[in-house]
């Protein structure tokens, strides 16, 4: 197999300590042709700059280029910099990795495998496993455009091979995205206004709809820390109900055809809300009425179709 040039894209946001971890873990791919390009979203915890003075240093033996935002433009925004860079430059291949994962020194390899097979496979994604265990984060996408509800395949689930053959998915998590430059030529850039959630959802979707094929590799592992950005797995942010109320609604808006769809999706989105109030309670949450002001905000914008960064409250 030739060689192709991979742009490998990490968005830094106040986290020195993961993304210095993610960018060592890349030290070992067996996967030569790549070039990183970390993008960093305004951190203000001087992360960036320690990571620059890192890499002058010689901390780093991988080629980077380093890109500042000026502003915290989200996932997809801070995101969206690197790569609109990278295909400047002509890259034909895209990883888009989340700074709190760790690679396995063959992550790489199997994703390029895949697109260099089928030139039908627009964006394939890695076996991502919750860091530092053998349990399954995801294993593939599901996306449900009556309730615009997501689900990962295999998750929290011990593996034992279950999930060892390629697959063709709904969507691939933005955790692990590799793509070709006929994505974006085709589908364009993901959507910034969403902000934080749903953004590689509906960029799926999109691509999808396109005629392209989706591919769940087993054969490349990922190691997760899960969600920090956001407060982790079991201790999410109040503004968490907020995203995801707006955006699964507004996903289903942008994607779907059908009045029907349109107008299933209003309903799940109240019974979603009931969800997250009953969950308030139950659990007993911290911050119970910003929680519950995000969540009447999230009804309020998704209707009035209201995107960006969530309100401070």
């Amino acid at each position: 197999m030739m060689g192709k040039n991979v742009a490998i894209i990490i968005l830094n946001w106040n986290a020195y300590n993961d993304t210095f971890e993610c960018l060592k873990s890349l030290e070992r791919l067996t996967y030569p042709y790549f070039h990183v390009f970390l993008v960093d979203n305004a951190s203000q915890d001087g992360s960036f700059d320690k990571l620059q003075q890192d890499y002058k240093e010689g901390k780093f033996n991988i080629q980077i280029t380093f890109i500042q935002t000026g502003a915290n433009l989200g996932f997809a925004g801070g995101n969206n910099v690197a790569i609109k860079e990278a295909y400047k430059q002509g890259y034909e291949y895209f990883w888009m990795l989340n700074n709190d994962t760790v690679v396995d020194p063959n992550a790489l390899t199997p994703l390029v495998e895949t697109l260099e097979k089928d030139r039908q496979v627009g964006i394939v994604g890695s076996k991502i496993y919750y860091y530092g265990t053998n349990k399954i984060w995801f294993a593939g996408g599901m996306v449900n455009t009556w309730t615009g509800t997501t689900k990962h395949i295999g998750i929290k689930e011990e593996d034992v091979g279950q999930y060892n053959r390629q697959l063709e998915v709904d969507y691939i998590t933005g955790c692990s995205l590799f793509f070709r430059r006929e994505v974006i030529e085709n589908v364009g850039y993901m959507s910034e206004d969403y902000f934080l959630y749903y953004e590689e959802t509906d960029w799926n979707v999109r691509t999808k709809q396109k005629g392209f094929k989706i591919i769940y590799c087993p054969d490349s592992v990922v190691y997760h820390k899960v969600s920090m950005s956001s407060g982790g797995e079991q201790n999410k942010a109040p503004y968490f109900a907020y995203y995801m109320l707006r955006n699964s609604y507004i996903m289903i808006l942008r994607t779907q055809q059908s009045t029907i769809n349109k107008i299933f999706i209003l309903a799940c989105m109240c019974l979603h809300s009931l969800r997250y109030i009953t969950k308030i309670f139950v659990r007993n949450e911290h911050h119970k009425v910003k929680r519950l002001q995000y969540i009447l905000y999230g009804i309020l914008h998704a209707l009035s179709r209201k995107m960006g960064r969530h309100p401070e409250l």
